[in-house]
């Protein structure tokens, strides 16, 4: 789940005095963030008109009064009578834009767990189950939310997905150059010329959309060769192209396990396959992360009593960036008889020979029964595939029903896999490129004594466990030009929150190393550090 982010804007609703050419106002801020707020209750104000503002804001324990320097940049119909007048602040420097970020975070500890998505279990456990009720609840956070920039997202690329990109605020416009670690880009490719040609020229040739399913004719020929492809590059001999890698994950641990089944999940396993297996409708069981104790001894318990049994884990987890044990995984279909299925989303193209991805460069491949993965991270498109025993892959052509009933990946979309996978196998600078500022990041955020847990694939997560601190961090980060994602509950444990830093190939060593040093002068001053992790800096 993604929660909003600080330099969003939040609903405050605090007093404001508002200075035009001498003439005082009173007004409310209805919501604000770092960049901006949008008023209400004052005048009228004309497009570009400069003002000076007068604001109260909760920075805890206490108010603060900020004096600052805007310009009008929108106005906003807020129902009935009510106009919205949105301002960009100007001219702010660092300790204000700190004072607005801790008034941000002050607003979202107070916005609590009030998640859309939560509100429907909330009403439940206080015993409101009648249907329109709850869509008025909902249908009212909503509009609240979309009132303070909450409910869409406000903020966006001016140019694409890259390491550096302008990131621009939806609201305001305001546009602030950042280094940019949310996005699985790992390789990069979305941005080298030959592969960029090859979808100009599948373009021209095949069109845009497949128009329909695969069993429908949606296929092409570039379809074809993809399937043909991957099937050879990890070692198995068919594979199915699916519109997603979540449609491939959803339509494969739905459709595989039969009425007397069991499938056992790693705690930790993507949305994806935990929706895939609950459609399913068959029984299944999680086993504790990367703990093959715990799995052998469920598969003891209860492998007897099922006809047949699917263990599904990740090869790098999107999380905890840490890699799964999979050797020892298979080792134990030596004592007990199950499926081994292995989502490689965070390891395919980048790990094994020449990309073949984790269960090749583990030396499990054979004893691996589905190998599956997603088209949109090392290969920089979108789609997703699962590769089995050929005889199994007509079982899912016939039974999984997003291939049967999902439109086909647009044959652009193969053309930039197949040309993605030429840089792949035949240009392994990429990979190196890859490993090597993951393991130059993490040594330096080591250094500093960062807590990255037990992760060691490309995603490196730095452990915050306390919200307030998190938040604000992340909010610094971000005025200094720096752009990451906080992970938190339910997406993580309660007391797991952290930052991701998602490396890839196209990170520099500067932007590396000005990564690591702003985030560790935050970290000091917020006493996530202690304080002589200055020394490791200067080494």
């Amino acid at each position: 789940m993604r929660l909003p982010r600080l330099h969003a804007r939040v609903s405050v609703h605090t007093k404001a005095t508002v200075n035009v050419q001498g003439d005082a106002y009173a007004c409310e801020v209805a919501s604000l963030s770092v960049s901006g707020a949008m008023l209400v209750g004052g005048p009228r104000l004309d497009l570009g008109r400069e003002l000076l503002m007068e604001i109260d804001v909760p920075v805890a324990p206490e108010r603060k009064t900020l004096m600052l320097r805007a310009q009008v940049v929108r106005h906003q119909d807020l129902g009935g009578a009510e106009l919205g007048i949105g301002v960009a602040f100007q001219g702010t420097t660092l300790e204000t834009e700190g004072l607005l970020a801790l008034a941000v975070t002050e607003a979202y500890k107070r916005l609590g767990a009030r998640v859309l998505g939560q509100v429907r279990n909330e009403m439940q456990r206080r015993g409101v189950t009648d249907i329109s009720a709850v869509a008025d609840e909902l249908q009212r956070i909503k509009e609240e939310q979309a009132r303070a920039h909450l409910f869409a997202a406000d903020l966006f690329t001016e140019e694409g997905s890259n390491a550096i990109a302008h990131i621009v605020s939806g609201t305001t416009g305001e546009s602030r150059e950042c280094i940019v670690w949310s996005l699985n880009l790992y390789l990069g490719l979305n941005r080298v010329p030959a592969v960029i040609e090859k979808v100009r020229a599948a373009v021209a040739r095949y069109g845009t959309g497949a128009g329909t399913s695969p069993p429908s004719g949606g296929m092409s020929r570039l379809h074809n060769a993809l399937e043909t492809r991957i099937a050879t590059m990890v070692g198995k001999p068919k594979a199915l192209i699916f519109s997603t890698g979540y449609a491939a994950n959803l339509g494969a641990l739905s459709a595989l396990p039969g009425p007397k089944d069991l499938v056992l999940l790693d705690r930790e396993s993507h949305a994806s396959m935990i929706d895939g297996v609950r459609l399913s409708g068959k029984k299944w069981l999680a086993f504790a992360h990367n703990d093959v104790a715990d799995l052998e001894a469920k598969l003891e318990k209860y492998a007897p009593h099922h006809e047949n049994v699917f263990v599904a884990v990740e090869g790098a987890y999107s999380m905890s960036g840490d890699l799964a044990p999979l050797r020892e995984i298979a080792a134990l279909k030596k004592k007990h008889k199950f499926f081994l299925y292995v989502d490689e989303a965070h390891t395919f193209g980048f790990y094994g020979d020449r990309g073949a991805g984790y269960c090749q460069a583990q030396g499990v491949t054979d004893q691996v029964d589905f190998i599956m993965s997603t088209f949109s991270k090392a290969t920089a498109s979108i789609g997703g595939f699962v590769a089995c025993e050929e005889k199994y892959a007509t079982l899912l052509q016939a039974t999984a029903t997003p291939y049967i009933f999902q439109a086909c990946l647009p044959p652009p979309d193969a053309a930039a896999i197949l040309a993605a996978l030429d840089e792949i196998q035949n240009d392994a600078s990429h990979a190196r490129s890859l490993h090597e500022n993951n393991r130059v990041m993490r040594a330096e955020l080591s250094a500093r004594g960062f807590d990255l847990g037990q992760s060691q694939s490309p995603v490196i997560p730095v452990y915050v466990p306390d919200l307030e601190k998190l938040y604000r961090l992340c909010a610094q980060l971000y005025l200094e030009g720096i752009f990451t994602v906080p992970v938190v509950y339910p997406a993580v444990g309660a007391n797991e929150g952290r930052l991701r830093f998602i490396v890839n190939a196209h990170h520099t060593r500067a932007q590396i190393d000005r990564t690591v040093e702003v985030l560790a002068r935050h970290a000091r001053d917020l006493g996530i550090l202690p304080e002589n992790a200055a020394v490791h800096e200067a080494a």
